[in-house]
């Protein structure tokens, strides 16, 4: 009996070390669906940073200006942006909304001014505002992209 016992327990070895692996297998499995998901989940949140940024530089290049509520909704789709992004980001997006409000301080000032030298530096002043905020339109791409882009997925 000593002969089969030995026998028969690698026998009963190979079908557990085959669910232990079956087990490792799917654990592994599991874990790739969940940092694929996390993934996913960033980017949509990143996403709609980005998107609210887009939608706020759009009004203000369709406009010349923007109104509280499209101020309020890109404050709104921002907020997040310090847990989403780095700082590169993070300070971008406080130089839009800085930016924003300089251009919408100056074009207020210049519109209950006469004709002259000070309203012409007020009407410069928004113009450079805006401009800078126009030209974002296309160089968020390049802010956004280290952040959205897929070209680190295989």
């Amino acid at each position: 009996m000593h002969i089969s016992a030995s026998i028969t327990t690698p026998m009963q070895i190979l079908p557990t070390l085959l669910v232990g692996f079956a087990a490792a297998f799917i654990a592994w499995q599991q874990l790739q669906v969940a940092q694929n998901k996390l993934r996913l989940d960033l980017f949509d949140r990143r996403y709609k940073v980005y998107d609210a940024t887009r939608k706020f530089l759009a009004s203000i290049f369709s406009n010349a200006t923007f109104t509280d509520s499209q101020l309020f909704e890109f404050y709104a789709g921002t907020s997040d942006a310090e847990f989403l992004f780095g700082s590169e980001v993070v300070d971008y997006l406080a130089q839009v909304k800085y930016r924003a409000l300089n251009m919408l301080k100056y074009q207020k000032i210049y519109e209950c001014m006469p004709a002259g030298e000070e309203r012409s530096r007020h009407v410069d002043a928004a113009f450079i505002e805006r401009s800078w905020l126009e030209e974002q339109l296309t160089a968020i791409t390049k802010t956004f992209t280290p952040y959205l882009g897929f070209s680190h997925i295989q």
